[in-house]
């Protein structure tokens, strides 16, 4: 738009320009805080199970883990939960460190119950006692098909198959 002649250039004073950058301040640090309230608000709880399972391979935590299965738990062939938690004790006792990373999540959720899928890549450094070190894959790749449940306000694995996956083509 082309400014014509008889254009005149308002005038602000001093005064003017910091009261309104005192209101825009004042306007702003509440809806800052309020935006980061809704934001550190509450975690969508099947997400929250996924990082839970995650966070205790990472502790070497079989408890933990157990923790989130369900009462009726059933994993690869008819696994039930007190063996899911004992295999997973004894794979994770062999590791001095474990690293895990989670890729390609899917979540169909119902009611009160989710179907989840994801790709989750295992990297550890195994104790150096007895040879472990030469029996225990430092790196793997498996693919999970978890059934989730809520049970009394908490979400809970149902069901869970996993096989071995080859890694995403790019390179995650």
């Amino acid at each position: 738009m082309a400014l014509g002649s008889d254009f005149v250039q308002p005038r602000c004073s001093l005064g003017l320009v910091l009261r309104l950058r005192a209101t825009a301040l004042a306007l702003a640090v509440p809806l800052a805080a309020a935006l980061a309230a809704g934001c550190g608000g509450k975690k969508d709880p099947v997400q929250a199970l996924i990082d839970d399972l995650v966070d205790a391979a990472e502790d070497k935590s079989a408890e933990r883990i157990g923790q989130r299965l369900a009462e009726d738990f059933r994993g690869q062939n008819g696994m039930g939960r007190a063996d899911a938690v004992a295999t997973v004790r004894r794979y994770l006792a062999g590791y001095e460190k474990v690293d895990l990373e989670v890729y390609d999540v899917s979540i169909q959720r119902a009611e009160g119950a989710a179907d989840v899928s994801f790709r989750a890549e295992f990297s550890g450094r195994a104790l150096s006692i007895g040879g472990l070190g030469g029996l225990l894959p430092p790196e793997a790749m498996y693919r999970f098909d978890l059934h989730l449940v809520e049970q009394g306000g908490t979400w809970k694995v149902e069901r869970a198959a996993w096989e071995e996956a080859a890694p995403p083509s790019d390179g995650r």
